[in-house]
């Protein structure tokens, strides 16, 4: 066999779960900024307190953005790509199909919030952790860039949505 593999490996499924992992990210900020801003009013700062500007959040995103891409790698190593992977195996193993056991796999990794952060958190790390296994599965030659722009795509939707509610409500 030559040339390059087009099938799916370990380090596509890596790469295609970390993605997922940061847009997923991105829809979550937008999301709860938006519910945020749109719930309270802003606080008027105290005569004579310094606030900080929005020059400094611009400044910082990027320090925090290495972090956040850092954690995703580090959740997709240790719990998308084993729920992916072994969702696989006990679908062979057991006739089912796989899908089915990644779902139950990533609510069994979800569990591992709910001490931290109770019933909301187990659900929305079972949400966040099915997503981005299901968006895993199809990891081919070629798949990362199409997620990236379709992914994008959602992300800046989503933000635009956002936008509109807020300048909505005036």
């Amino acid at each position: 066999m030559s040339g390059p593999d087009r099938g799916r490996t370990h380090a596509r499924m890596l790469r295609v779960s970390t993605l997922a992992l940061c847009l997923e990210a991105g829809v979550a900020l937008a999301v709860l900024m938006t519910l945020g801003l749109s719930m309270e009013p802003e606080p008027e700062p105290a005569p004579g307190e310094d606030t900080p500007g929005a020059a400094i959040y611009v400044l910082v995103l990027p320090f925090v953005a290495v972090f956040g891409v850092l954690a995703a790698f580090a959740v997709s190593a240790v719990l998308i790509l084993p729920v992916v992977l072994l969702g696989e195996d006990l679908g062979r193993r057991f006739g089912r199909d796989p899908l089915w056991w990644q779902l139950a796999l990533a609510g069994l990794a979800g569990a591992l919030l709910a001490p931290l952060a109770g019933v909301w958190g187990w659900i929305a790390g079972w949400a966040v952790l099915a997503v981005a296994a299901l968006l895993t599965r199809p990891a081919r030659q070629g798949y990362f860039v199409s997620l990236l722009l379709w992914g994008t795509l959602a992300v800046v939707g989503v933000w635009m949505v956002g936008g509109i509610v807020l300048y909505a409500q005036g």
